[in-house]
């Protein structure tokens, strides 16, 4: 297994996963793990975190589910399915995507459909066309798909660093279900946490729920 420099000492990545760790040092390790997953990889990882997620009651009682678009060179969970086998299961359910303002840090929120036009920005990220969208204001989603890196037994995750998400949720119903797609179970925790972090009602990972609210454990 290889191992990963910490504390004056190579560690495993076992042992990574056991101690409190940075946001900085956490970003940097998973960034590589996904790096070195292949498409095939991440197609079957996808396919299994979605499995867990319809067959989980997370989203029951959703009418409108915000679900992020995947940036393909960063080998984000794809999305597109989870998306299609949402409306499979949940036909009743409505799905919102976003546009991001570079400049405001903030993002728009519209109604994906079939007809919703979609064209990557500058930084690679697929974004819907303003005009073929119904908006979405946050208060009215009933749960986020929220992207990530890793995240804790806490609930708390690390993303890109841009803050982008923490603002999002902020404008949210303080009742959103926030929910994590990770490939990667979670680290024990993450040691700069701050006011600003918001943390997640539950993760998803191809092997299971983590659910924060009450119990910590896999389910």
């Amino acid at each position: 297994m290889k191992g990963i420099f910490y504390g004056g000492r190579v560690k495993t990545a076992d042992e990574f996963e056991k101690v409190a760790m940075t946001k900085a040092e956490i970003r940097r390790e998973f960034r590589q793990r996904r790096q070195k997953l292949s498409e095939a990889d991440v197609l079957i990882h996808t396919r299994a975190l979605s499995q867990q997620l319809i067959q989980s009651d997370l989203l029951n009682d959703s009418k409108t589910v915000h679900a992020f678009l995947p940036i393909r060179r960063q080998k984000e969970v794809d999305n597109y399915i989870v998306i299609h086998n949402l409306r499979e299961s949940y036909p009743h359910i409505h799905i919102a995507i976003s546009r991001s303002d570079a400049q405001a840090r903030e993002m728009e929120h519209y109604r994906y459909t079939d007809q919703t036009e979609i064209l990557e920005n500058e930084w690679g990220i697929p974004e819907p066309v303003p005009q073929s969208g119904l908006q979405i204001a946050p208060e009215q989603l009933d749960a986020v798909l929220v992207p990530l890196l890793a995240f804790d037994r806490r609930g708390y995750r690390v993303g890109y660093g841009m803050g982008f998400y923490d603002r999002f949720l902020a404008q949210c119903r303080p009742d959103v279900l926030k929910i994590g797609l990770s490939f990667f179970e979670p680290v024990e925790s993450i040691s700069d946490v701050d006011n600003f972090d918001i943390p997640l009602t539950a993760s998803v990972t191809p092997k299971g729920i983590w659910r924060f609210e009450g119990s910590k454990e896999l389910l």
